[in-house]
């Protein structure tokens, strides 16, 4: 099966992460558009304040890491606003519920 990105499920895998942002002490947290199509997410901690590019899979597929131009588009950006930048990588099943962790993965 090949492994690969669907970008329509993405919105689901935002609000996964945003809602583990609010559980876990962040607060302003907004939505940023990082691409032309791409949106993630800016908050504010108490320890850091970070930029997150978030990415959805279908189960079974296996979350891969962002490509080195989303990267570098990534960590640019989070150094112009002084942020922290992050891939957040969720998993998903056919019913939209959240198959394991987040993954999370600091860029910068």
């Amino acid at each position: 099966m090949e492994n690969y990105y669907l970008p329509e499920i993405n919105p689901i895998g935002q609000k996964y992460v945003e809602s583990w942002l609010a559980e876990n002490g962040y607060f302003d947290i907004s939505m940023e558009q990082l691409q032309s199509k791409d949106y993630g997410f800016r908050a504010k901690g108490k320890n850091e304040s970070p930029l997150i590019q978030v990415r959805t899979f279908l189960h079974p597929q296996r979350p891969f890491k962002l490509s080195d131009f989303e990267i570098a588009t990534l960590t640019g950006k989070a150094l112009k606003l002084g942020l922290v930048a992050y891939a957040a990588y969720v998993t998903i099943d056919e019913e939209n519920k959240q198959v394991g962790e987040i993954i999370w993965e600091r860029l910068s």
